[in-house]
């Protein structure tokens, strides 16, 4: 089992299967994720903040970011940080492709489950770390590529987000938001300048996990 101090879940754990740009990722996942909305501590934190426990399923756009990653013209060595990255699915296939990637999340109970599809993936874990990020308080370092899969399911979220952004992303570097089609996700132009950031909308699709079409946003984002 895999503990966490943001919950703990005790039950069956599952491996999914995926191909990105020909490759194969495999993913280590709870497989009742329910569970945890049981946890006392899940509970709590919810109580306080509104605390949810995203991290253990699989959203849309984690599908189109993954696709976005598989196919883009990326250089083998690139520092990359992914951003609420949950079980890290466009993370991971950008390990794949020969990048450094920093997996982040306001949890910790997802690393060990990233930790374990690294290794049921056959990707090199020297080129992961993984760290808890609070997106109010920015590290003090910068990336060429910050990554972020369906972020935004409140539109207040979305100047925290781009402030984030703003604080990590290095001058001449991108940021990759995707996205289902959802109303917080839409009219973000105003937010992403206000942080001095340009922000291209594009249109995207992927299949998820049972294989069904998802169509969505890629958000490309730069420094002004």
């Amino acid at each position: 089992m895999i503990e966490s101090s943001s919950g703990r879940y005790f039950g069956p754990e599952r491996t999914d299967s995926f191909r990105f740009g020909g490759r194969a990722i495999r993913v280590a996942a709870p497989a009742d994720p329910d569970r945890l909305l049981d946890d006392p501590s899940v509970l709590a934190r919810n109580a306080a903040d509104g605390y949810a426990p995203y991290w253990a399923q699989h959203w849309p756009g984690a599908f189109l970011l993954a696709e976005v990653v598989a196919e883009r013209s990326l250089i083998a060595g690139t520092r990359a940080i992914e951003i609420g990255c949950g079980l890290g699915l466009a993370g991971l296939v950008a390990l794949g492709r020969e990048l450094f990637v920093h997996f982040t999340d306001y949890d910790d109970a997802p690393f060990a489950y990233i930790e374990k599809s690294v290794a049921l993936s056959g990707l090199d874990a020297s080129r992961m770390t993984a760290e808890r990020l609070d997106w109010r308080f920015p590290p003090d370092i910068r990336y060429p590529l910050v990554l972020g899969a369906d972020l935004l399911y409140e539109t207040a979220n979305a100047p925290v987000l781009a402030g984030l952004i703003a604080a990590i992303l290095e001058p001449g570097g991108e940021a990759l938001l995707t996205t289902p089609f959802r109303v917080a996700a839409q009219r973000l132009e105003p937010i992403w300048a206000e942080r001095g950031l340009s922000a291209i909308p594009t249109a995207v699709a992927a299949k998820n996990a049972d294989g069904r079409p998802i169509e969505g946003t890629l958000w490309t984002i730069k420094l002004k």
